[in-house]
């Protein structure tokens, strides 16, 4: 961690938390610094088979980002493990500093595992919902659970989930099949879990 972070007094605003280095794990809300766990390998590979199936899964017009900042307010900057927006995004969404407004977001989409993720499954919602972006899809790659929302009246209400040994199927915002213990990947030994 860069020690600025343990100098620094009084709020965080969004251009000083922009110029710290980090990668992903480091947000900040209405001037309160959040640090995150950094991910973990299994964390990462889930992240990237969930872009693969995402992208597959995408008409024409629409993409999928991962780990970009996004601009929920001001001094507010999220990164959400994986943002899908609009192919136009790419010359307008997205401004100089590279942060994405939430305009700009069509979905949100989040991984989490029993290690972490009460910030992913509790707040960050209502701060998404706040900012009016229309879908979230939560991911437990441990629980080998899913849970998709969209907003309605300005909360994320859900419209599709899927627990273990079943498949995700969602309509809107576009259609995805998801089979969770594909994007999970093996289940881990079971002495393992029982060191764990």
């Amino acid at each position: 961690m860069d020690p600025a972070v343990f100098d620094h007094e009084g709020p965080w605003t969004e251009d000083v938390f922009l110029d710290l280095p980090h990668d992903g794990h480091v947000e900040v809300v209405d001037g309160t610094l959040f640090i995150g766990p950094i991910a973990t390998e299994q964390r990462v590979d889930v992240v990237s088979r969930v872009r693969e199936a995402v992208e597959s899964a995408l008409p024409d017009g629409l993409r999928v980002r991962e780990a970009v900042p996004l601009r929920l307010g001001p001094d507010c900057v999220l990164v959400p493990d994986l943002v899908v927006t609009t192919a136009a995004t790419e010359s307008n969404g997205k401004g100089d500093d590279g942060v994405l407004e939430a305009a700009a977001a069509l979905m949100v989409i989040e991984v989490v595992g029993r290690d972490h993720g009460i910030a992913d499954r509790s707040f960050k919602p209502q701060l998404y919902a706040r900012s009016r972006i229309p879908y979230s899809l939560l991911i437990d790659h441990d629980g080998r659970t899913a849970v998709a929302d969209m907003i309605i009246g300005g909360r994320y209400h859900e419209y599709a989930r899927a627990g273990a040994g079943e498949q995700l199927r969602i309509e809107e915002p576009f259609v995805l099949e998801l089979d969770l213990v594909a994007v999970a990947g093996p289940d881990e030994e079971p002495e393992a879990r029982a060191g764990a």
